[in-house]
């Protein structure tokens, strides 16, 4: 008979041969652990080998079990998540506590300028700029976000002002990021920004 074993604190499974009625017809046997510690991801996986000495006949089995241990410390942020801090950041003024959220080579577009900011420090250096001088009442609201992708996100937001929809402010953005030094970090991004004229059927 079998039993799986489960733990709150970490993903565990645990075979376990139970006491059979066959078991007065069998050899006595003997178990002896030995523990194999691997990294898997972003958790510990350990590899649990209990070793089965039969008495008389002399042959040996082995059981295999797995156990799974995550380390909070080693934990990677969901890419949604990155994305949602980067604009508390923005939101609070204060680039400077989400700049480890981009990468050092980061491409960041905003299509209202000529050409795009590379770098963590020219990026950094230019949403500084947005915030000095935008008051902290000019807040970014996220209408929507992609949550199903690791690796990449889209954004659907607003601008409001002390609580009430800014005129001509609705935009998108778009943001790719990659896993680098066990941080997810944001590695290329694009803004786009509703226009203050909208010329309509002229445009075709």
């Amino acid at each position: 008979m079998f039993m799986v074993l489960c733990s709150s604190n970490s993903t565990q499974a645990l075979l376990l041969n139970l006491a059979s009625p066959l078991d007065s017809l069998s050899p006595r046997r003997n178990y002896a652990s030995n523990s194999v510690t691997k990294v898997v991801g972003v958790g510990t996986k350990r590899v649990r080998k209990w070793n089965m000495a039969v008495n008389k006949s002399g042959e040996n089995n082995s059981v295999t079990t797995t156990t799974t241990h995550f380390d909070d410390n080693n934990v990677v942020d969901l890419a949604s998540n990155v994305v949602r801090n980067f604009y508390d950041g923005i939101n609070s003024h204060d680039v400077d506590s989400v700049q480890y959220l981009i990468a050092e080579n980061c491409v960041y577009e905003d299509l209202v300028f000529p050409s795009p900011f590379v770098g963590r420090k020219e990026i950094i250096e230019f949403f500084k700029k947005f915030t000095d001088s935008t008051s902290i009442d000019l807040q970014f609201v996220i209408d929507d976000l992609s949550t199903e992708d690791s690796s990449s996100v889209g954004v659907i937001w607003h601008l409001e002002w002390k609580g009430k929809a800014f005129p001509f402010s609705k935009g998108w953005s778009f943001y790719r990021l990659e896993v680098i030094n066990g941080k997810r970090q944001i590695t290329y991004g694009r803004d786009s920004v509703e226009p203050a004229i909208k010329p309509g059927d002229a445009t075709l």
